[in-house]
C-alpha cells in the first residue's frame, strides 16, 4: 500500500530553494493492484493528491485523486478495470531533487505545452517522489512574497531611523509605497549639532532592482554616521554620486534632493539632482506667506562624473520658513479615467498643507491620494518631505 510520508524527511537535506524541499516522498503502488486498493490509499491519506504507479521496479507515472474519484463515481467502470495502466498520468520530465526552483521554472515555463503537470523527482539517480507544477508555482510565489515582505521590513526600518530632535525646526516625511518595496528613500544625517542633511531619493526602476539601490544608499548614510563623516556639502554629494555610478550598472540613476541645513551661517544649501521642483514658502509682513518654485539644477545622481556646484540654490533661514519637496510619483498618480495628477494639483496641495500640522499631514496626504486613485492602481511610490523652521 502506498504510504504518504510528507516532506519532513527531506527538510534537512535540501535548501528551501530546491525542488527536493517540496517533493512529496510517496511510496509507489504496483500497477497490477486493483482500483479498490488505490481508493483505500487515498482514503487512508487525506493529504495525498497523487500516487506513483510502478511495475517491475520502474516508476510508470501516477494516478491522481481526481482520476480515482471519477472512476469510483461510475461503479460500472470498476467491473471492467483490468489494470491501472490506462489511467496513469505520465510525468512531464524527471527532475533532480537538487535543482533550484527558480532555474527549473525558468526552463519549464518556456515550454509551449505540458504533457503532464507532474514531475518525477530523483535524488542520486534514485526515485524519491513526485511534485506538481502547481505546487512548485505556489511555493515559488510564497518564496517571492516572503522575500518582498522581509525586504520591505528592512527598508521601513531604515526609513524609521530618519528623525531629528531639534527645537529649531520640524521635519516630516511622507511615504506611500506602490508595492511592498520601492525605490523612494529618505534620510537625515546630523554630522554636528548645527549641520543637518535632509535627503530624498527616487531610484529609477521598481521593486527589487530599486530596493537594492535604496539599501546601498542606506548603507552609505550608516557609514557616514558610524565614522562621523564630516565634509563640505559639495564633497558629500560628490561621494554619493560616485557611489551610485560605481555600484549601479549604466542606465540606473537616482533623482535626489539634498537640503544642507547650516545653522552656523543661517542658510540652506540645496542640491536638486533631477528631483521635482521644490516649493520655498517665505513668511511676509502682515502674516502673509509667499512662495517660489525652485527647479532642478543638476542631473540625477549617477549620470555625470561631476557637478558645477556654483549652480546650487541657497535659501536664508528665517523664522517661519518652509521647504517642501515631493517625488514625481505624486504628479504621476492616475485616476480610473487615466488622468494624471500633474504638477498644478501637486503645488495646490502643498499650499493647502501649509496650515496642516505635521501630526495630521500623513492622514491628509493618504486621503488625497486614495481619493484621486480610487479603484485604479498606484504605479509609483509617493514621497514628500516638509521642513519647517521655528
Amino acid at each position: 500500500m502506498s504510504k504518504y510520508t510528507g516532506t519532513n524527511i527531506t527538510d534537512n537535506i535540501f535548501s528551501p530553494l530546491q525542488i527536493g524541499y517540496i517533493t512529496d516522498t510517496i511510496e509507489a503502488i504496483d500497477g497490477r493492484a486493483n482500483i479498490t486498493q488505490v481508493m483505500k490509499s487515498f482514503k487512508d491519506n487525506p493529504r495525498l493528491e497523487a500516487i506513483p504507479i510502478s511495475r517491475d521496479g520502474k516508476i510508470l507515472g501516477l494516478m491522481t485523486r481526481q482520476i480515482v474519484k471519477n472512476i469510483s463515481d461510475k461503479a460500472w467502470k470498476r467491473l471492467f478495470l483490468d489494470d491501472l495502466d490506462k489511467y496513469i498520468i505520465y510525468s512531464a520530465d524527471v527532475v533532480d531533487a537538487t535543482t533550484y526552483i527558480s532555474s527549473f521554472l525558468e526552463e519549464a515555463l518556456k515550454q509551449e505545452s505540458y504533457e503532464s503537470l507532474w514531475y518525477l523527482v530523483q535524488f542520486r539517480q534514485t526515485y524519491m517522489g513526485f511534485v506538481s507544477l502547481k505546487k512548485i508555482l505556489e511555493y515559488n510565489n510564497t518564496l517571492r512574497n516572503t522575500d518582498m515582505r522581509l525586504a520591505g521590513q528592512i527598508q521601513q526600518h531604515l526609513l524609521k531611523k530618519s528623525f531629528v530632535n531639534d527645537k529649531r525646526l520640524d521635519i516630516c516625511f511622507f511615504n506611500h509605497m506602490a508595492h511592498e518595496i520601492g525605490g523612494d528613500f529618505y534620510q537625515i544625517y546630523t554630522p554636528t549639532k548645527d549641520h543637518i542633511l535632509v535627503a530624498c531619493f527616487d531610484v529609477a526602476g521598481k521593486n527589487f532592482s530599486a530596493a537594492l539601490t535604496t539599501m546601498t544608499l542606506g548603507t552609505c548614510f550608516t557609514f557616514f554616521d558610524l565614522f562621523q563623516f564630516i565634509s563640505s556639502p559639495d564633497k558629500v554629494t560628490s561621494r554619493i554620486n560616485t557611489l551610485i555610478r560605481n555600484v549601479n550598472p549604466p542606465g540606473i540613476f537616482v533623482a535626489a534632493i539634498l537640503f544642507y541645513i547650516d545653522f552656523t551661517n543661517e542658510q540652506i544649501l540645496v542640491h536638486n539632482c533631477g528631483f521635482s521642483p521644490i516649493l520655498i514658502f517665505v513668511p511676509q509682513s502682515g502674516n502673509k506667506i509667499s512662495y517660489k518654485i525652485s527647479n532642478p539644477t543638476f542631473a540625477p545622481l549617477g549620470v555625470e562624473d561631476e557637478y558645477d556646484y556654483s549652480e546650487s540654490t541657497i535659501v536664508p533661514i528665517t523664522r517661519g520658513l518652509r521647504l517642501c519637496a515631493y517625488s514625481d510619483g505624486l504628479t504621476d498618480i492616475v485616476n480610473i479615467h487615466g488622468e494624471r495628477y500633474k504638477e498644478e494639483k501637486a503645488i495646490n496641495l502643498l499650499k493647502k498643507l501649509h496650515t496642516v500640522p505635521h501630526s495630521r499631514m500623513n492622514k491628509v496626504l493618504n486621503s488625497e491620494i486614495d481619493n484621486w486613485v480610487g479603484n485604479a492602481s498606484l504605479a509609483d511610490d509617493v514621497t514628500l518631505v516638509d521642513i519647517r523652521f521655528r
